[in-house]
């Protein structure tokens, strides 16, 4: 087995459940805002979740800014109806989806099993909101480094995001693990850079993933997929 030397991990949906901080946040705002939109709860989230996918993909390319991101699907969803601020609008969302981030139950103790590795993550979104949901799920202090595509410069799944991350961990990509739950841009994004790629499967949809990527359904199957080991200097690329 190849000795590994150290660890990213991605924050939404593999740290953090970021799906039930957002059904949290979507039924405080179907109470405000549902009437006014002529949507039940059902459909409210399927039509966010949507806009979300569109637009915050037009934020990781550069199109648009965080906040324009969050004004363009508030604007979207209201249309015609939209009568004050889409930024007002939004905070209401906000609000209770920050109050709502906690992490996974398996975290903890899946972070304090890898003690012997260096810990990162590397995320996609703004540095300080990602390092707020660590923070509040109380797992912001177990990482060394937070990188996130705000600052480096490039979002998953593109390689120049996983090489950024483990050039300035100090390591070879090829002693890397990389563990997130979105198959494509996670798991096959980082093995094609040359980090080992997991996919963690929570949901158990049954799909074998080709070019070697490896899949767990909890992370507490983590330290035993990539073994156990301490870090030492000499792990670390020489410049």
């Amino acid at each position: 087995m190849r000795a590994f030397a150290a660890i990213l991990f991605d924050v939404d949906g593999t740290l953090l459940d970021d799906d039930q901080a957002v059904d949290a946040a979507l039924v405080a705002f179907h109470s405000v805002y549902g009437d006014a939109l002529g949507m039940s709860l059902a459909n409210l989230t399927f039509r966010w979740r949507a806009l979300l996918n569109i637009h915050f993909w037009r934020y990781l390319t550069g199109e648009i800014s965080m906040q324009e991101q969050r004004r363009a699907r508030v604007q979207d969803l209201f249309g015609s109806r939209l009568r004050t601020s889409a930024d007002e609008i939004f905070a209401v969302y906000e609000r209770c989806y920050r109050a709502s981030w906690v992490a996974f139950p398996d975290v903890p103790a899946a972070l304090s099993a890898l003690n012997g590795f260096q810990l990162a993550v590397l995320t996609n979104g703004e540095l300080s909101q990602q390092t707020q949901k660590l923070r509040a799920a109380g797992v912001e202090d177990r990482f060394s480094r937070i990188f996130a595509s705000s600052e480096i410069g490039a979002a998953k799944p593109r390689p120049e995001a996983f090489l950024t991350a483990c050039a300035r961990l100090g390591f070879d990509p090829g002693r890397c693990v990389y563990v997130g739950d979105n198959l494509e841009v996670d798991a096959l994004g980082s093995a094609t850079a040359g980090l080992t790629g997991v996919w963690l499967d929570r949901h158990g949809s049954g799909i074998d993933p080709a070019g070697g990527i490896r899949v767990i359904r909890s992370l507490g199957e983590l330290p035993d997929l990539i073994g156990r080991r301490q870090t030492t200097k000499d792990d670390r690329l020489s410049y």
